[in-house]
């Protein structure tokens, strides 16, 4: 086993003399030397690359993509960069701490071969080894070296540059192992201390210093872990921040450019410095595309109604304009205003009043257009029927018509004259049996079912229709709500009579005057006024076989008819 010994306990002169040995300034000189080697140093120094290489693999993972839970380092990772650059700091440090420290040892490092001991010399407490003690010394040629093998088994090997040094340190030292043995027996401490640079020789030079040397290293080198932990906080806390910025402008730029809805939600989990505009804007704007791109109304407005004060308002406004003009388009090729309220019923949103209102006037004006081109009226017709199909374009397609009947200011005469008549069979003979309310109403609901049904062919029932009404009381004013088309009229003696023979009876003429006025609830009416004057037809009607009753209402009811077919022809002319 090797001796210890800590060079810096060692007398000063002990010291001068080794170290002066070590450089061949004092003997004895060394046979063999092996520089110490710098191998630690390179480890050192490559380990810090691979911590440098691993530590720029970080930093480059995720860089940009948003989808990366690394594209923005927090404070695990940066502790990740520190601890990565703080290693390869002190790698750097520590390996240029080796070469110092070993450049500021008083004596030259490595391995020597002097004639009385091997020494390890490459740190402070050196190893010895008597040559004495060697049991052999062998020659190794690759890598060159001398080795002494030892009485207990060691071995020791001091390296050499080429074999001709090994041959020459070998040589040598045989020579001198006589002088060492002699040496060694009679204990010549002169001739020991020439041999052996640490044997003490108890001689010191009287002028030289007597305080032993003191290992000493530069502050740097006792703190460079300090040295590295900072070095690494700066660089990776200072190129983590940066390369977290630069990431996160790059992610940023790939989602201005094509982002979508996942991306802007992984790059808010980062916590990016585009945050707030991501969540304000480049998100909703994403989801707002994807609801216009289901088609339907309803996920444009469901999303307006979740986001009232959005940052990008105007372009939902918009989004919710197209859709519903897109809604409107369907319901305007149905080609209906039933149509049309029914979207305007199921959207009540504004957003598309204009075009909707266009959209409707549209319908009228073809359905007025159309009318105008099957019909030859007057022009007070066609003026009144513009301002009615306008009024029913603003509150609604419906009009009413109504008849009124006034109490008969002559039917009492026409009673009075027909019982003064020789041919009067009877009180069942009387006029104004056949005029009573109850017998003129079904002529009055005929002609309102026919008008109406004329105005059904020629309008869209969502557009205008008529629709019959129950009669308005003598004095009951018109209605002024709706349009209302107003038939007034009293049944009237024509003050003239015909008597028949056969069978035995008479007939009073009558005569209806039709006041009609077709009025809106603003503007002037339409007034069409029909005169009928009807007599006894007897030649028309075949009595032959029938009753006197039987006949007389035959004939009446042929009178009463005519004058109420008159009133419809006249009023269809009217409209078409």
């Amino acid at each position: 086993m090797p001796k210890k010994i800590d060079f810096y306990r060692l007398s000063r002169p002990m010291q001068d003399r080794f170290a002066a040995a070590t450089r061949r300034l004092a003997p004895p000189a060394p046979l063999l030397f092996g520089p110490a080697p710098r191998t630690r140093a390179w480890g050192y120094l490559g380990a810090s690359v691979l911590f440098a290489a691993a530590a720029a693999l970080v930093l480059h993972m995720g860089w940009g993509e948003v989808s990366s839970p690394l594209a923005l380092h927090g404070t695990k990772a940066l502790a990740v960069d520190v601890a990565l650059f703080a290693a390869a700091a002190y790698c750097v440090v520590h390996a240029a701490a080796i070469l110092r420290g070993l450049e500021v040892m008083p004596w030259r490092p490595g391995m020597f071969l002097f004639p009385a001991a091997v020494v390890d010399a490459r740190r402070p407490v050196l190893q010895v080894w008597s040559v004495s003690d060697a049991a052999a010394i062998e020659r190794i040629a690759s890598p060159p070296g001398l080795a002494l093998r030892m009485q207990d088994g060691g071995r020791v090997v001091v390296p050499a540059e080429s074999m001709a040094e090994v041959e020459r340190a070998d040589t040598a030292l045989q020579a001198l192992r006589g002088d060492l043995a002699k040496a060694t027996a009679a204990q010549d401490p002169h001739m020991l201390a020439e041999l052996d640079p640490l044997h003490d020789s108890a001689l010191s030079s009287p002028i030289g210093p007597t305080e032993a040397m003191k290992r000493t290293l530069p502050t740097w080198i006792r703190l460079d872990w300090a040295i590295a932990l900072a070095i690494g906080a700066a660089a990776g806390l200072g190129l983590g921040t940066t390369r977290n910025s630069m990431s996160d402008e790059a992610m940023y730029r790939g989602l201005v450019s094509s982002g979508n809805i996942p991306d802007y939600e992984s790059y808010l989990t980062h916590g990016g410095r585009h945050s707030d505009e991501v969540r304000e804007v480049l998100l909703p704007r994403a989801q707002l595309q994807q609801a216009e791109a289901q088609g339907t109304v309803e996920a444009v407005q469901d999303f307006a109604a979740s986001h009232p004060a959005s940052k990008i308002g105007p372009e939902i406004d918009a989004a919710v304009h197209r859709v519903m003009l897109a809604e409107l388009e369907k319901a305007k090729k149905v080609g209906t205003v039933a149509a049309l309220d029914q979207f305007t019923r199921k959207y009540p949103d504004r957003s598309v009043a204009r075009e909707l209102k266009a959209a409707r006037h549209a319908l009228y004006a073809q359905a007025l257009a159309a009318w105008k081109e099957k019909t030859e009226t007057d022009p007070s017709a066609k003026a009144f029927m513009e301002r009615l199909l306008a009024w029913a374009e603003k509150n609604g397609a419906t009009s009413e018509m109504r008849f009124r009947l006034k109490p008969s200011k002559s039917i009492d005469d026409a009673d009075k004259s027909a019982v003064k008549s020789g041919h009067f069979p009877g009180p069942d003979a009387l006029p104004s049996k056949y005029v009573v309310p109850a017998a003129l109403r079904p002529r009055e609901e005929k002609v309102e079912q026919s008008l109406a049904q004329a105005f059904a062919a020629a309008f869209p029932s969502d557009v205008l229709v008529l629709q019959p009404a129950e009669p308005l009381a003598a004095d009951a004013p018109a209605p002024t709500k709706v349009p209302t088309l107003v038939v007034e009229y009293s049944p009237e003696w024509s003050h003239s009579s015909m008597a028949s023979m056969k069978p035995d009876t008479v007939f009073a003429g009558l005569n209806f005057t039709f006041d009609s006025s077709f009025s809106l609830p603003d503007g002037a009416p339409l007034k069409v006024t029909v005169k009928a004057w009807r007599g006894a037809e007897l030649w028309k009607i075949k009595g032959d076989g029938m009753t006197r009753e039987d006949f007389e209402q035959k004939v009446y009811d042929s009178m009463i008819d005519g004058a109420y077919d008159q009133l419809d022809k006249k009023l269809e002319d009217t409209f078409f």
